[in-house]
């Protein structure tokens, strides 16, 4: 009978049984690449060992290392078939080497070559199907965790503004409807400011878009460098506005907080190119408890922030100081 090549290798057992060289002689017939080895370590440190898709044992009740063998050809790829052949009835024997190798094939001595071939090829067949399923496998795993890192990516920028660093206008709106639940049902009061750059449209118009840009990340990165860990929430509302939430501190110390902004503004000095100048903002500042809906709050510290454009700019104004 005329036997194709398999087209993957296998790792031999070297053993002293009587069975050894005529199982030698057969796979030396089908012209197989076969690597012998006392110990799964001298196969585990060759290149060898790479396209390996059957590992052979004979073993008896005398030299019972081919199940160590077979164990750790399990444990370094578990998808190589492993196969044991004995002439023994000792079902001892036959318990280890499923318990402890969980050997795929076993196959009975003395060998038949017809007997071993179908075997060989039904063991290679496997070993190709599974390494193809798992192929598969880590492919839709490698998928899977580039949507995870896409869907993250995408969260993040659905949260937070590119240029500035800050939360975006959408994370504006649900946090503060958090925030007004929380006022509703627990009395928690909060304070809100929307802050404005002065003039930003002349930043524009002298120095180019590109300056408005820098001053939106300088001012930002003003308003993040000195936010009050767990109280204070700062945003890109919008163009050139930003707001911030604030909770858990008196509404004084929130004028005293943006009163403390403002000079960290004005003191900077903006480099564009040659020319070097300076930039005000301002702010207007409501607290919950004179307003009846979130909106109704936005609306209160716009037109603080109205009027304090109108007074002259760089400077505070809260809205809860005429209704005192």
């Amino acid at each position: 009978m005329t036997h194709k090549k398999l087209l993957n290798k296998i790792i031999l057992h070297n053993s002293g049984n009587v069975h050894y060289n005529h199982l030698k002689q057969i796979l030396s017939d089908l012209n197989i690449d076969v690597y012998e080895a006392d110990v799964f370590y001298e196969v585990n440190k060759v290149d060898f060992l790479q396209d390996v898709a059957i590992a052979l044992a004979i073993v008896d009740e005398v030299d019972t290392g081919g199940i160590d063998f077979l164990r750790s050809t399990m444990i370094s790829n578990h998808l190589i078939q492993r196969m044991m052949l004995s002439a023994s009835v000792d079902i001892d024997l036959f318990e280890s080497a499923i318990n402890k190798a969980h050997v795929n094939y076993l196959i009975k001595l003395p060998l038949e070559k017809d007997n071993l071939v179908k075997y060989l090829r039904k063991a290679d067949r496997r070993y190709q199907d599974l390494t193809r399923l798992f192929s598969k496998y880590d492919i839709l795993s490698e998928v899977t965790q580039d949507l995870l890192l896409d869907n993250e990516r995408y969260r993040h920028e659905a949260e937070f503004d590119a240029l500035t660093k800050l939360m975006n206008r959408r994370s504006f709106n649900n946090i503060i409807k958090r925030m007004w639940q929380r006022f509703k049902e627990h009395g928690v009061v909060f304070s809100l400011a929307l802050i404005d750059i002065d003039d930003f449209k002349n930043i524009n118009d002298t120095y180019g878009h590109s300056a408005g840009d820098e001053a939106l990340k300088t001012i930002a990165g003003i308003i993040l460098d000195n936010q009050r860990m767990g109280l204070d929430y700062a945003f890109r509302y919008g163009g050139d506005e930003f707001a911030i939430i604030s909770t858990g501190s008196d509404h004084k110390e929130m004028i005293k907080y943006l009163q403390r902004i403002l000079s960290l503004v004005r003191c900077t000095v903006y480099q564009f190119d040659d020319h070097k100048t300076s930039i005000t903002i301002s702010a207007g500042v409501c607290q919950t408890i004179f307003d009846e809906s979130p909106e109704a709050l936005i609306d209160h510290a716009d037109q603080a922030l109205y009027k304090a454009k109108e007074s002259g700019r760089d400077q505070v104004v809260d809205y809860m100081a005429d209704k005192e």
